[in-house]
């Protein structure tokens, strides 16, 4: 549901930043900024908080000091690993591909930093000291209710049973099925819905068509009687050639200082920006309502035909300080939904795009030939392995 950042570095990833010096370091300096009023304006993702205006640029520059110390760190360790190869020139080579990944990591740490305190300006943000959760100002809805006594969000739907089907990347080879399930998940007190979100790849193999995974996400979203949803937190698997290799991205409001954000709103404004998320090295990401009625541009690769905008499309613009020149414009279209995702690198679409297929309210939804699943049995059965609570049948 939200972005997903690819490491783009082997010395350390982004969201390895939480290192414990870090904190340690970034919490000498912020019980120190503490200090002041704490205030609020509005309720939710976007709410400015806190009086100290440098609270949110200090906090960007002691994560970087953080980046910093950590990338130095690795080098280190890398380097005492290049001790035990067996040959000078294997040693030598080790070594210098230490350094050059220390390089590469010193510039992803600047990087980062000037993109935080751009987060901060659009944001007109002092402190992100509010949780949106525990805001007694908000009223969270039961799951159960969505679509019975309270309307659903018109762009995302915590209805049970809603199910989409995206397919993604340069080639469309990836495969997205988002099912909303009959779950929900107890967060600081408010009832968050589960959201299975698997990504797999289709490939074909002697007998038929395999399904590798690549990601397994468990989404927590919680509806507030406005209509508008807040992302409590996700569990994140991360799969390389089928095998799970981390947890990165994985997040939950109330634990290690993590906060909620507003993920969509139900009667956005233009031009409005909101934290979706807030771990500090791990989820970061902020959405910009960018326009109401959008269509989408030819530069963008034009319309999903199978779900065109015709100019009734949301457009947002999602991006994240842990990865500064990515992000992504999401088209959705109220009732409908998501429709449609666009790559873009410092503004520029790069030609990824992830387009939804089908939808419908039941997981029946596979077998329609309308999504063009190669064998729904297959993909039904890698499904159930990778999310038995999501996919297995009773």
């Amino acid at each position: 549901m939200m972005m997903k950042h690819d490491d783009r570095i082997s010395l350390m990833s982004p969201r390895r930043i939480r290192a414990i010096g870090g904190w340690m370091l970034a919490a000498g300096f912020l019980l120190a900024l503490m200090g002041g009023e704490v205030w609020a304006r509005g309720g939710g993702g976007g709410s400015r908080v806190g009086r100290s205006p440098e609270a949110c640029q200090a906090s960007a520059r002691i994560m970087a000091q953080s980046c910093s110390a950590e990338a130095s760190e690795e080098e280190q360790a890398l380097v005492a690993q290049c001790l035990n190869l067996s040959t000078d020139e294997a040693r030598r080579q080790c070594q210098t591909d230490a350094r050059l990944a220390r390089r590469e990591a010193s510039d992803l740490c600047r990087e980062q930093l000037d993109a935080r305190k751009d987060t901060c300006e659009l944001l007109d943000e002092a402190r992100y000291d509010v949780e949106p959760l525990s805001n007694p100002a908000l009223s969270f809805v039961d799951p159960g209710t969505i679509g019975v006594s309270n309307a659903p969000n018109p762009f995302v739907s915590l209805e049970a049973g809603q199910t989409q089907v995206i397919r993604g990347e340069a080639n469309f080879e990836e495969i997205s099925v988002i099912h909303v399930t009959g779950d929900t998940r107890m967060i600081l007190g408010q009832p968050c819905r589960v959201i299975a979100d698997v990504k797999v790849t289709a490939g074909n193999t002697g007998g038929g068509v395999a399904y590798s995974a690549v990601e397994v996400t468990d989404d927590w979203v919680a509806q507030e009687r406005s209509g508008d949803l807040y992302y409590c937190g996700e569990l994140s698997r991360n799969f390389e050639n089928a095998i799970l290799r981390d947890l990165d991205g994985s997040f939950e409001a109330g634990i290690d200082f993590a906060k909620s954000g507003l993920l969509i709103a139900a009667a956005p404004q233009a031009d409005r920006a909101h934290r979706q998320q807030f771990f500090l090295g791990e989820a970061e990401d902020v959405v910009q309502f960018v326009d109401l009625t959008a269509d989408v541009s030819a530069g963008e690769g034009g319309d999903n035909l199978l779900f065109p905008c015709a100019g009734q499309c949301l457009k947002t613009a999602e991006t994240s300080p842990l990865e500064p020149a990515a992000g992504e414009f999401k088209f959705y279209r109220p009732g409908v939904g998501f429709v449609l995702a666009v790559d873009h690198e410092d503004g520029v679409p790069t030609g990824v795009r992830d387009e939804l297929v089908c939808a419908g309210d039941s997981l029946a939804l596979l077998d329609d030939p309308s999504c063009g699943i190669a064998d729904p049995a297959a993909l039904r059965e890698e499904l159930c392995e990778l999310s038995p609570a999501a996919f297995c049948a009773d």
